[in-house]
């Protein structure tokens, strides 16, 4: 069983750690930046047992809306990233926004797929110094 909510200050360490040993060396951590969607709502931590498994985050102002989406491994394909995604899509719908877009790693593809988002087409993509996929989720409600 676990539980989704709004992150808070504390979950902070957790978050890192779990971004750090997903991500790597190339890992890169805004202070700042992570506060504000903090204190937006954007951030959402999932839970099991009061321990942070895993994350995903939005920010309903950028160009590529969805940020994060991370969970330890033994936690993948048990049903908590696509309920954290569908948290996290929720909440760039109620702020309005006609589509969603992302950077998924190349094995994350497959997920996102099965959740509508679809490739980017080459001229509409935007440039990225890291490895991944463009993609994009337009919103049911016309």
């Amino acid at each position: 069983m676990f539980e989704i909510r709004t992150a808070r200050s504390e979950d902070k360490e957790p978050i890192r750690r779990i971004y750090i040993s997903a991500v790597g060396p190339r890992a890169r951590w805004d202070e700042v930046y992570w506060d504000q969607l903090v204190h937006a709502g954007g951030f959402l931590v999932a839970l099991t047992e009061g321990q942070v498994i895993g994350f995903g985050g939005i920010d309903v102002n950028a160009t590529e809306q969805l940020k994060w989406l991370y969970l330890l491994p033994q936690h993948q394909r048990t049903g908590v990233g696509s309920e954290l995604l569908q948290r996290l899509e929720g909440i760039g719908w109620e702020a309005g926004l006609a589509s969603l877009r992302l950077h998924s790693a190349p094995g994350a593809v497959e997920f996102y797929r099965r959740h509508g988002y679809r490739i980017v087409e080459e001229a509409e993509q935007l440039e990225h110094d890291h490895e991944g996929v463009e993609m994009v989720k337009r919103s049911a409600v016309t």
